[in-house]
């Protein structure tokens, strides 16, 4: 059965794991990818000729990266492209259409999974080509095989993004279908593809350390500014949902996360590339978002709006004219002070254009204070990033010593990355509501709106006017969001609710409450509380449960949650729960520590396996071309 011709009255698509015979399918594509790397990995070892070899070859002449260095990294870039036309086709799809039919039914998976593959790839192929003119410090695979930190950082960002796949599957399994983007396993994913640009930044400064003349000077500070725009590309792809007007987590997570993703992003491409990177990042920013924006409209799909970052970009140049980026935390400090005030207010106006909802004039004040905090984390965190690049990009690498000279060096890096842990952790976990109800008020209307696709073809449309009275009255004190959210029915609405002078909040627009649509009213206050009421729910036997009637009446806000995710278990022990998140969780953090601990060794003067610069290769090994500018 094809999605697109759901209706109420046919079975509804699966809501558990994948089909044995998908399974099947998508290991045999792993491995039409996996057998002929492994090829290639056997054959360049052993110092046989390979085309990706000859290629790697050709593409250093013209870029004047090491072999292990450029082929490797624009197929990385190619991989991320892919991979995030994938997630901007992907999650349109459930939101208008629906549930999969199965992971292989969804073609916005291909590029999903053939991106992670590539990453993976990607790393493996930069391993496989490091023969000649190391650096200092690289990873010990074999007895006369030893491998750039780099490589080794982007491999484990494809593994982790691949094993999120099966990962995914097995947690429908156990608690049923969790379309959120910020799932647990959708985090491992999209998070592999996020953090590959920290092995891209890696290896570039291993290339630099050899001597590369495209990894120094202008060339150099080119690629700063380029992945200063990649870094915040890939960091605000966990934004997606905010962008589409479906965010299923409190709404300073956007604010947090803009603030975030814009100090490191900038201050990292200001401080590599020297007056104007913040800006050169920002149109990198621009371009690719842009790509991704239109990508989805020739599929008839809703696309994804983003907001400019301009603001960010002109206050991290501006003060880099009063604080000189030399200066190093000072200036980290600095400009994620700027960001996070100033530039939260100057994305404010931004966010009344482009954002389906807009952030309140009313809670400017707290979105600065979350903001700030935010910014200034990052920007000790790049500072801290930026300087163990430029360790790592000289010859001389020093070891580290107990005391000051340590504190000073990784300290307030430190401090950075706990200050971001500690601020996500305030602000993305949802509260539910408490004894909140509303008396519902449903008005059939003669109006329809506009339609992507009709699902239901042939059903008598039914559209109305909703109107609420919160109980209690002051129900929304520190009011986010009051809104109608349809979704599932071939299109997707996010209908604002106005209040009136008898303080009765009525939706601005008709919504659909017929047919495969579902319709219900969200309510978010304060830092962390959502909650919402179901309007209209058709019957979906595949996870047992009931129609809910559009009628007037009193109804009980619940949590969020129980509205959008409503494919989720609800008989799943509470200790399977937690073990699951605590086993994904676990994963995730391990990848951000494993990249952290890359770069100190590779700064610090510490190896994981023999300092390689002057290891003698194989002879039976063709030496590396010396590449030209």
């Amino acid at each position: 059965m094809n999605p697109t011709q759901f209706t109420t009255a046919q079975v509804a698509p699966p809501a558990g794991g994948a089909a044995l015979d998908e399974v099947i399918i998508a290991v045999v594509m792993a491995f039409a990818v996996i057998i002929p790397l492994m090829v290639f990995v056997i054959r360049e070892r052993a110092g046989k000729p390979t085309v990706l070899g000859r290629l790697a070859d050709k593409v250093a002449e013209l870029d004047g990266l090491p072999r292990w260095v450029g082929l490797p990294i624009y197929l990385l870039l190619l991989a991320c492209v892919t991979g995030g036309i994938g997630v901007y086709w992907d999650v349109p799809i459930h939101m208008e259409i629906g549930r999969d039919e199965g992971p292989l039914a969804n073609p916005s998976h291909y590029p999903i999974y053939f991106a992670l593959l590539g990453i993976f790839a990607s790393g493996v192929i930069s391993a496989t080509l490091a023969r000649r003119r190391l650096p200092l410090r690289t990873f010990r695979i074999g007895p006369a095989w030893r491998v750039p930190l780099g490589a080794i950082v982007i491999m484990t960002c494809g593994i982790v993004g691949v094993a999120g796949f099966p990962l995914d599957d097995m947690w429908h399994r156990l608690f049923g279908q969790d379309v959120t983007e910020w799932g647990p396993t959708h985090v491992l994913m999209i998070g592999g593809a996020v953090l590959s640009p920290i092995g891209i930044m890696l290896l570039l400064a291993e290339a630099r350390q050899v001597g590369a003349p495209g990894a120094a000077g202008r060339a150099g500070r080119l690629w700063g500014a380029f992945l200063g725009g990649i870094w915040v590309t890939t960091i605000t792809a966990f934004l997606m949902e905010f962008e589409l007007g479906v965010p299923q987590f409190p709404f300073l997570n956007q604010v947090v996360l803009v603030s975030l993703a814009t100090t490191w992003a900038f201050v990292y491409a200001r401080m590599k590339f020297g007056a104007g990177g913040a800006l050169l990042a920002v149109a990198v920013y621009l371009a690719l978002r842009s790509l991704l924006y239109v990508v989805v409209v020739p599929f008839d799909l809703t696309p994804s709006p983003f907001l400019p970052y301009l603001g960010a970009a002109v206050l991290v140049e501006l003060v880099a004219a009063v604080i000189p980026p030399a200066r190093g935390y000072r200036f980290g400090a600095a400009s994620g002070l700027a960001v996070g005030t100033l530039g939260v207010l100057a994305e404010w106006p931004m966010t009344q254009w482009f954002m389906p909802q807009s952030w309140p004039a009313a809670m400017i004040g707290k979105f600065m204070v979350f903001g700030t905090v935010a910014a200034v984390a990052a920007g000790l965190a790049a500072v801290w990033q930026v300087h163990r690049l430029d360790e790592i990009g000289t010859r001389t690498v020093s070891t580290p010593r107990p005391g000051s000279r340590w504190r000073k060096a990784h300290a307030l890096g430190l401090a950075g990355a706990l200050g971001m842990v500690g601020v996500m952790w305030v602000v993305v976990p949802p509260d539910d509501p408490s004894g909140i109800s509303g008396e519902l008020q449903v008005t059939e209307t003669s109006t329809a709106r506009e339609l992507h696709r009709d699902l239901n073809a042939g059903e008598q449309p039914r559209w109305a006017k909703l109107a609420v009275k919160l109980e209690p009255a002051d129900a929304d004190a520190d009011l986010n969001w009051l809104s109608v959210v349809s979704w599932q029915g071939g299109d997707f609405f996010n209908t604002p609710m106005v209040k009136g002078a008898d303080g009765v909040y009525r939706s601005t627009a008709s919504v659909p409450v017929y047919g495969s649509w579902k319709t219900g009213i969200r309510l978010h206050t304060g830092n962390n509380m959502m909650a919402a009421i179901p309007v209209y729910m058709p019957l979906d036997p595949e996870i047992d449960a009931p129609a809910v009637a559009a009628e007037s009446g009193t109804r009980a806000f619940g949590p969020e949650h129980e509205l959008l995710q409503r494919e989720r278990k609800t008989d799943v022990p509470e200790w399977l729960w937690t073990a699951g998140y605590v086993t994904v969780g676990v994963v995730w953090f391990a990848a951000w520590i494993l990249w952290a601990f890359f770069y100190v060794v590779a700064a610090a003067g510490r190896s994981t396996g023999t300092a390689s610069a002057g290891v003698q290769q194989p002879r039976s090994q063709p030496a590396e071309p010396t590449p030209s500018a």
